[in-house]
């Protein structure tokens, strides 16, 4: 075995050389880092689906404005599918009027685009059941109400519950 240290030449420990070396632990190291990844989402799925609660309010003003309640969303790499929503007064026999609309976007807007539009309820109090698959939200997307029309300085509650289980969506992604 031979050590040679010439510049530009590397060092030559028998049939290796230092770069080459070098070139497997970056290998070593990049799929480390890969199965690292893959054993987090495995750990995930190990857990499987959990129901997760949530629930929000807002005060309509003096005048009746549009109102909207954020609901919250899933966290990255996880998706709702929402099995549940109430929405209504602070007491289910409390008064109020409107209209909900229940819309999956990534940001809160009071006039939201239809295609953001995933179901309407259109008198209050209202609870709406939904099936496997049926309303889906997906990080970084939101589950939001809002209320058309609401009742002058009134409180609006709602809550549900949707089932937080991993996105099985997979990015293509090009590691080098």
């Amino acid at each position: 075995m031979t050590v040679e240290a010439d510049a530009g030449l590397g060092l030559e420990l028998g049939g290796f050389s230092l770069k080459t070396l070098v070139g497997i632990q970056a290998g070593i190291d990049s799929l480390a880092k890969e199965l690292n990844h893959i054993r987090r989402i495995q750990d995930a799925y190990q857990f499987g689906a959990k129901d997760v609660p949530f629930q929000g309010t807002v005060t309509s003003d003096a005048s009746g404005d549009t109102c909207v309640i954020d609901l919250g969303g899933p966290t990255n790499e996880r998706m709702w599918q929402v099995r549940r929503i109430s929405v209504g007064g602070s007491l289910y026999t409390s008064t109020v009027a409107g209209k909900a609309l229940v819309v999956v976007s990534g940001s809160r807007n009071t006039n939201p685009p239809t295609s953001d539009v995933a179901d309407v309820a259109s008198s209050l109090p209202l609870t709406a059941f939904y099936s496997t698959g049926h309303l889906i939200v997906r990080h970084p997307n939101r589950l939001f109400l809002v209320i058309l029309t609401p009742t002058a300085s009134t409180q609006y509650v709602a809550g549900g519950v949707a089932t937080e289980m991993p996105d099985r969506r997979s990015p293509i992604v090009q590691t080098d």
